[in-house]
């Protein structure tokens, strides 16, 4: 499956359910994942001029700390762990979508995350698979 011509509320859907059943290689911690309850900090918002750059910033960090790799790429970046922060991340994207559902950035990422989570299922020979996913539940 590809991210291209979803509407943007089903791929975000997707990549919810995707992320809650990552293959069982990708360890499962909270160590590196943080976005429980994900609000941007005051300061960040006045930084970086609005929540939806603060999300930005805290995924580029995040997820891409020395950039992300080239479209060519099999997947722009690598999940280090799985679990409820990473999972939560999606609710943090959609509540920005939702102020800005026209954001070019906000929907790359949602695109760039969908493509990291189909990279680590294809490498463990798993379906992507809504039925696959759904199945895992």
């Amino acid at each position: 499956m590809s991210a291209d011509n979803i509407p943007l509320d089903k791929l975000l859907k997707q990549l919810r359910m995707a992320l809650t059943h990552l293959p069982s290689s990708i360890p499962r911690k909270e160590a590196r994942y943080h976005f429980k309850g994900w609000a941007p900090h005051p300061e960040d918002i006045e930084m970086y001029g609005s929540t939806e750059s603060a999300l930005n910033h805290a995924l580029e960090v995040t997820f891409a700390p020395g950039g992300q790799k080239g479209e060519m790429a099999p997947c722009p970046f690598e999940f280090e762990e799985q679990g409820p922060g990473l999972v939560a991340m999606v609710d943090a994207l959609t509540m920005e979508l939702h102020k800005a559902p026209m954001s070019a950035v906000l929907q790359k990422w949602a695109e760039d995350l969908w493509r990291a989570a189909v990279y680590h299922y294809k490498s463990a020979n798993l379906p992507v698979s809504r039925s696959h996913l759904i199945g895992s539940a």
